[in-house]
Formats: structure tokens, sequence, C-alpha cells
């Protein structure tokens, strides 16, 4: 909500062999730069920084969408199930095989799930092939992917077997997200595991096409 103004900036090498792309948006939640470096060989690195300057932010990171094409995942993070930074001691890292419609927690009333924290690196394949996209980060950070929006989780009297799948691959990688907590029956997220109202946060992801 309230005002948004994004600006960009465009800068190409002489040799034709790198662009550069700088997105600058303003908002009364989370100023963010997105800095794109397209590479001639097809890979594309972006980092992108946050500027939190309210609380209870639910996160900091990116949200995507990919092709309904992509299905296979294999990745190295903490697994194999889901896990939050406030849950992850009984998931460990590692190099898993999935794919986005296995990454559906099955809850008894759906909600976000799907989480796996300390992601490295993810390479996402078109069903049956060998063709796909590898996702490099520099550090590591949290992602998800579901066949579902958020939005699809905040109707009411809903049920597991009620939810339909979407086509596309909802992704969402981010630099940190709000803990689970307690609040249904204790403590909401303490303090360590809620996302910062201040600093500046980033975090760099490669996407490079497989061959």
């Amino acid at each position: 909500s309230g005002d948004i103004t994004s600006s960009c900036e465009i800068n190409l090498n002489k040799e034709h062999t790198k662009a550069e792309v700088k997105i600058t948006t303003t908002n009364e939640k989370c100023p963010y730069t997105i800095e794109y470096t397209i590479y001639s060989n097809n890979t594309i690195d972006m980092k992108l920084t946050f500027t939190p300057i309210v609380k209870d932010l639910r996160r900091l990171g990116i949200g995507m969408i990919f092709s309904k094409d992509f299905e296979e995942i294999d990745y190295y993070a903490k697994g194999p199930w889901e896990n939050y930074n406030d849950r992850k001691e009984a998931s460990f890292i590692g190099r898993y095989s999935s794919t986005v419609s296995e990454m559906f927690t099955p809850y008894a009333h759906p909600q976000s799930c799907g989480n796996r924290q300390e992601m490295r690196e993810i390479t996402l394949y078109k069903k049956h092939s060998n063709k796909g996209i590898k996702i490099e980060a520099n550090q590591p950070i949290a992602f998800s992917m579901l066949h579902f929006d958020d939005t699809d989780f905040i109707k009411e009297k809903l049920h597991p077997w009620e939810m339909v799948e979407r086509n596309e691959v909802y992704t969402h990688f981010d630099y940190i997200q709000r803990g689970v907590g307690n609040g249904s029956c204790g403590p909401q997220t303490i303090e360590k595991y809620q996302v910062p109202s201040s600093g500046t946060y980033s975090f760099t992801l490669r996407f490079s096409p497989l061959r």
C-alpha cells in the first residue's frame, strides 16, 4: 500500500558482452534495489538489496514465477522436509531431489509452506529432460517453490483436497523470513527470528542455463 516509485538505469559495455540494469524502488515499508548483470553467455547475476523501515514484515526477498514446464528440482539446502529459521534443527544440509508438487505440505488448513533454509544452489529441470536452469546464491538464503500463490492460502474454509494446483511455479527467495513462532497456543515469534526493521541487507542470485 502507499506510494511506490521506481527508476531504471541501463549501461552496456563497449564490447557488448555485458549489460547492467539497476532498478531502484521506494515505498513505505521496504525500499529496495535490483541490480542485474547480464552476460553474453546467457548468465544473469541479480543482486537484491533491501532497506526495511517498518516492523512486522513477513520476509525480505523476492517472488518469481517460473514456467509450468519446470517441475523437477535438485537443491542444496536444509531438507528433506520444510524448515524455517526457528524450526530447522531436525533438517540437515544436503543435496536433495524433489518435484514442485511434492514441496507442498498438506496442513489441515492450507497455509504458506514448503520453505527450505540455507539454500546454496537449485537446479530446476523441465519434466523428463536435462534442460533447465541452475540458480546459485552467494550466501545461504531461504527458498520455496509451489504450484500455489500466497493468495491461494487466504481463502476461508479451505482444506488440502480443495486446493487446485496452478500450472506455474511460484517461487520465493528470501534473505530472511519471519519465524513460525507458536501463536496458536503460545508465544509469537521471538525477536531474534523476526525480520529487522532497519539496516541494509543484500544477496546475489546467479541464473545459468543448463546446456
